[in-house]
């Protein structure tokens, strides 16, 4: 019988490779507050999915999210020299 242990190592490695990511989960790898991923789903723009009272985010809807962002634009304004 192998024996593992439940480092928080090994946890991380495990949410790392998981197709679903709770909610915090989610907020954590992506940096965005609870607050602005509630918005996305309530906008469309995020699919979140419920496992009785939890909400998940599927990784492949996460990673298609994160794709769809804008991306950050330069150049419309031009620096003040000193």
């Amino acid at each position: 019988m192998v024996s593992y242990a439940t480092t928080t190592a090994n946890m991380r490695l495990i949410e790392m490779h998981a197709p679903a990511l709770t909610l915090k989960d989610f907020c954590d790898a992506y940096r965005v507050c609870r607050e602005t991923a509630y918005q996305q789903i309530r906008a469309g723009r995020l699919r979140a999915v419920k496992l009785g009272r939890k909400t998940l985010i599927l990784r492949t809807d996460a990673e298609a999210w994160a794709a769809s962002l804008p991306e950050l634009r330069t150049g419309g304004r031009e620096q003040a020299s000193a």
